[in-house]
């Protein structure tokens, strides 16, 4: 007697399904038995591959180095869905890169330095947040194309009618001496990310950003690193930053003692005197 097609079919499909269906619990499972310590420990050590293999080690290599480089992406994007990832400080992790938190918690950033560069510096930035359902999510460089280049040092929050708008201090190293920093504007909109929240009026128009270019040297004495050029008074719901000068001693920009002041009017951030 033979078999009929169409229930062999169907019953390959349902087989198909079912050990899907097995394969997907299994991950999740994987993902969800990690302890916080655990994850901690992974993404501190996946640093420590990055850091020895890098270009600025005694170990190059290429090929080892990009795998480290891929792990940290694939292993933040693993763990970025869970609350308690986001609500941890993650102490090992934090020795390893820069992890940057919003003050109510539903912002976060890390950055590391992809150690493939020379004088220039090449960093990634991977975003987790929670939104407004309450869920964890992340957006890694290969989800956004506008993630690299810079690290996050820290954040600032601003409570808002409409809901907090979050200011992030981004850094780049552009060679020996030229730095640059920037301060960006974000808000999270209903479970999505804004990562350009234009609230910022210069004299060219409404942006989410602003920042400067300076010689890292005209700051090297101070004592804190990364250097913190923003300022933030969350009363005054104001930031400044200082105005950098060309000089004789540092033609890439000298920091002075001179500042620069954005104020939230309600609406948006303007300079004032």
């Amino acid at each position: 007697m033979r078999k009929d097609p169409c229930k062999i079919q169907m019953t390959h499909r349902i087989h198909n399904i079912l050990v899907l269906l097995v394969l997907v619990s299994a991950v999740v499972l994987s993902v969800s038995a990690q302890t916080l310590e655990e994850i901690d420990t992974e993404l501190s050590n996946i640093y420590l591959t990055i850091d020895r293999y890098g270009s600025y080690g005694g170990e190059y290599d290429e090929e080892k180095l990009a795998a480290g480089n891929a792990a940290m992406i694939n292993a933040l994007k693993k763990y970025g869905g869970r609350e308690d990832v986001l609500g941890h400080k993650l102490p090992k992790a934090s020795d390893a890169i820069f992890i940057a938190t919003s003050k109510d918690g539903n912002l976060r950033t890390y950055s590391w330095d992809a150690s493939d560069g020379g004088t220039m510096h090449n960093f990634y930035v991977v975003y987790q947040y929670r939104g407004k359902d309450g869920k964890a999510r992340v957006l890694t460089p290969d989800d956004d194309d506008n993630s690299g280049g810079s690290f996050v040092s820290e954040m600032f929050e601003m409570k808002t009618t409409s809901g907090p708008i979050y200011l992030l201090i981004s850094n780049a190293i552009l060679s020996t001496s030229l730095n640059t920093q920037s301060i960006k504007a974000m808000r999270i909109n209903g479970s999505q990310l804004e990562k350009r929240a234009n609230v910022i009026r210069t004299k060219e128009g409404l942006t989410n950003t602003v920042g400067f270019e300076f010689d890292f040297f005209s700051v090297v004495d101070r004592p804190e690193r990364p250097v913190k050029l923003f300022q933030f008074d969350e009363k005054r719901k104001e930031f400044r930053f200082p105005v950098v000068i060309e000089s004789d001693k540092f033609i890439q920009g000298e920091v002075t003692k001179r500042f620069i002041k954005y104020r939230f009017n309600g609406k948006e951030f303007v300079n004032v005197r």
